[in-house]
């Protein structure tokens, strides 16, 4: 996720919000029509209010809509929605197998964020919006791992094709080797043999470890919806009982194994490199 000067998601959902609920389109209808009839009320051409009134009305009927707004879940849940989707745009990805998974994660959060406002209990609304914010750390683990997925999957045909032909040259030269006589040529052969043998181990390498990240995205995506499940379910007594913290601990424990995944992915690209 983008760092947005360092403010959670928290944080900026609640300026999102506020502003979203002075910019949405019910709010135009009504302070147009306020102020429509406010004039027309001046210029004598409707008597049943004066236009102090018409505006005062105008005023009343947008601070409630801007309060139904603040405190609607489902609105927020789609501002949040939003917010995630400017973050980590699944767009981008040029897989849709990957973009599925990151829209199901992003949803994931959202929900969860709404499960959060529709709680009344403030401490535990409290332990919960720290639950969320490890969740935001996890997001972006999970979008940088589709991300180096997508990344493999586009660059596959290529490293298939050197696979391919550093496996054969390797027959060939392993063939020549036999056979050369001058100590000069079968040290170069050998020096040739020996960085084709270590591309086609970090090939290898990758795959597996490729193949390691996206039973790791999915194990998050499942655990994801696993820590949705908790969140509605957890209750105000689950605070003193530990449950809650366990939640927490969870998500830490996931997150420790992605970024396991991810160092080892980082590991692999060095040595290609």
């Amino acid at each position: 996720m983008a760092d947005k000067e360092k403010q959670t998601l928290q944080q900026r959902a609640q300026k999102a919000i506020l502003t979203e609920s002075f910019f949405r389109w019910e709010s135009a209808v009504v302070i147009s029509l306020a102020l429509l009839l406010a004039v027309v009320s001046s210029l004598g051409m409707v008597d049943i209010l004066p236009a102090w009134a018409w505006l005062l009305g105008g005023l009343g009927a947008e601070a409630a809509l801007v309060y139904s707004s603040l405190t609607d879940p489902e609105f927020s849940r789609k501002v949040v929605a939003n917010l995630l989707r400017d973050d980590f745009r699944p767009e981008r990805l040029r897989d849709k197998g990957l973009q599925r998974q990151i829209n199901q994660a992003l949803d994931y959060r959202s929900r969860i964020e709404k499960a959060i406002r529709e709680r009344d209990d403030m401490m535990l609304k409290d332990e919960l919006t720290e639950t969320a914010v490890q969740i935001d750390d996890w997001l972006e683990n999970i979008y940088d791992l589709a991300r180096r997925i997508d990344r493999y999957k586009a660059e596959k045909a290529v490293l298939q094709r050197d696979q391919k032909r550093a496996s054969q040259r390797m027959g060939e030269l392993q063939g020549r080797l036999q056979q050369e006589t001058d100590t000069a040529v079968k040290n170069q052969i050998q020096v040739t043999l020996d960085g084709l043998r270590r591309q086609l181990e970090t090939i290898e390498k990758l795959e597996n470890t490729i193949q390691r990240a996206k039973l790791q995205l999915e194990n998050s995506l499942t655990a994801l919806g696993t820590i949705y499940s908790q969140t509605m379910l957890v209750d105000a007594k689950d605070i003193d009982s530990g449950r809650a913290k366990r939640l927490r601990q969870n998500i830490r424990e996931e997150v420790t194994e992605l970024n396991d995944v991810l160092l080892a992915m980082d590991e692999v690209y060095a040595e290609g490199g």
